[in-house]
């Protein structure tokens, strides 16, 4: 996706779809640009954000694919068809390939904001694609982010490709005979325990803008992740003393044990659900004027502190919770090695990490996180 022409978009979203040619033994692109899609499928209608486009040789003929409409509730894929990779490119008549923007919003399990395709032929012949989406929680909000979704593409009687026309619904499961699946997915229902065992993160494990290899060390002490208590936040545009992964389920239960001795009232540490900059919940464990504590704040434009509860001065083994239902999140807290559990707070809303309440497209993360700031 490039920019409108001469550079003067006619209205927001206004984008192209252009060719240029790539000399692979210098690395370079070489010669003029050449618009193939102007605006979209239909211009007169005003479209926008053309983008991420794919384009393949089947049969003979050169298909154009890409997203179309936004990356919203509105994102679709639509596809072009040539006899030249310089075309000129007829979009199909039946487009878009793929969309739900028009479902009824109120449908069971919907999955919105579908897009972004890409589309392969397997080994036994027939055609799969892979594509972005959402799945909102009751349609109301999600906190995963766009993920990848699979299913079959069929073919046209005049030659198009396409995952889904008129109605039907984008499948939430979707089998294929003979696929078997794994011991160790990281799809659909799962439980899975980290050790810290491995002298590196696994790749499931994020930091922000950074390795922050100089804040964390999985070889201090073998078993544990050790952090520092860095002078910087995950409010900041920095890389902070974070350790996460991503939450891949609206219900889900998430738990660590935490050893940590705060040596002053600035040392914070526990679990954070980190949306963006300004929308987290951070579980934290602190000495404060009144002694030592575990406290849930809510940190935005202003941070706000939800709940807070004193523990014993010599408490340095915490066990903390947390259980979301989708909508809303509890948190639990144990000092005495997960044998009692307390409440922190509960009815916690879920939809303050949301893209609804947030905007961005990306989903939110459980970090284990220290900082001093």
């Amino acid at each position: 996706n490039d920019e409108a022409p001469n550079f003067k978009a006619e209205y927001d979203g206004h984008r192209t779809i252009r060719i240029q040619e790539f000399d692979w033994k210098n690395d370079k692109t070489v010669g003029p640009r050449k618009i193939l899609v102007n605006k979209g499928v239909h211009p007169e209608e005003k479209p926008i954000w053309i983008e991420g486009p794919h384009m393949y040789k089947i049969n003979g003929k050169y298909y154009l694919m890409d997203a179309e409409g936004g990356t919203s509730v509105n994102h679709s894929e639509v596809i072009f068809r040539s006899d030249s990779p310089w075309g000129p490119f007829k979009a199909w008549k039946n487009n878009p390939i793929l969309t739900q923007r028009h479902l009824n919003p109120n449908r069971p399990y919907p999955i919105t904001c579908a897009g972004h395709a890409d589309i392969i032929q397997t080994q036994e012949g027939d055609w799969w694609g892979v594509f972005l989406a959402c799945r909102p929680i009751n349609n109301q909000f999600e906190n995963l982010g766009r993920e990848t979704f699979l299913m079959p593409v069929k073919w046209s009687e005049d030659g198009f490709p396409y995952f889904t026309q008129g109605d039907e619904v984008i499948p939430m499961i979707h089998s294929r005979k003979g696929v078997v699946r794994g011991s160790d997915v990281t799809f659909g229902n799962f439980t899975v325990e980290e050790e810290f065992n491995d002298s590196i993160l696994g790749m499931q494990w994020m930091t922000l803008r950074g390795p922050a290899t100089e804040l964390y060390s999985l070889t201090e002490t073998p078993g544990y992740l050790t952090l520092k208590c860095a002078s910087k936040s995950a409010k900041e545009r920095c890389v902070p003393a974070f350790v996460s992964r991503r939450m891949q389920h609206h219900e889900f239960e998430c738990s660590t044990r935490m050893y940590f001795n705060p040596q002053s009232v600035e040392e914070k540490a526990g679990l954070l659900l980190f949306k963006d900059e300004s929308h987290q919940y951070f579980m934290a464990v602190n000495e404060s004027e009144n002694g030592r504590a575990i406290s849930l704040l809510q940190i935005g434009k202003e941070d706000k502190v939800l709940a807070t509860n004193p523990v014993e001065s010599d408490a340095t083994c915490f066990d903390m919770k947390v259980v979301s239902d989708g909508l809303t999140y509890k948190f639990y807290y144990s000092t005495d090695g997960g044998k009692d559990w307390a409440i922190l707070c509960e009815g916690v809303d879920a939809s303050y990490l949301s893209t609804t309440t947030a905007g961005g497209f990306t989903g939110s993360t459980i970090a284990l996180y220290a900082t001093r700031k």
